[in-house]
């Protein structure tokens, strides 16, 4: 074998690995009641945080960047210490897991958040493809 085609697998080899074990921090955090927006495939579930604009303000941060929404794993973790049937600020984190390289970046999401913009200038220094 070449040194192209051993670099080749080499990488795929990884990448799937990386797929495998996002799939299990999923399970396990799924588990614990932190469920996917973004599941590993790319699709939307529901939406508990984020809004619809903040998700398309995302979305556009990807295409900007030459990713794709299917390259990353979002998750929703609701903090907010309200009861049952009552009304309370919503607060919480949105976990990014990208595939490729698994890196995991939490971000503060709900009132006054910012978090695509703290996303976006993750992007920019190279955080999640370094």
């Amino acid at each position: 074998m070449r040194s192209e085609e051993i670099l080749k697998k080499t990488a795929e080899g990884m990448r799937e690995g990386n797929k495998i074990l996002i799939q299990e921090l999923v399970r396990d955090l799924e588990e614990k009641g932190i469920s996917p927006v973004i599941t590993i495939d790319g699709k939307v579930q529901k939406l508990k945080l984020i809004d619809e604009s903040e998700l398309e303000d995302f979305e556009e941060e990807l295409l900007n960047s030459g990713l794709q929404k299917c390259d990353f794993c979002l998750l929703e973790e609701d903090t907010a210490q309200g009861l049952p049937n009552t009304t309370y600020p919503i607060d919480g984190n949105v976990i990014l897991i990208h595939k490729k390289s698994a890196k995991i970046k939490k971000y503060k999401a709900g009132n006054n958040s910012h978090w695509v913009a703290d996303f976006h200038h993750d992007l920019k220094s190279n955080f999640f493809t370094n």
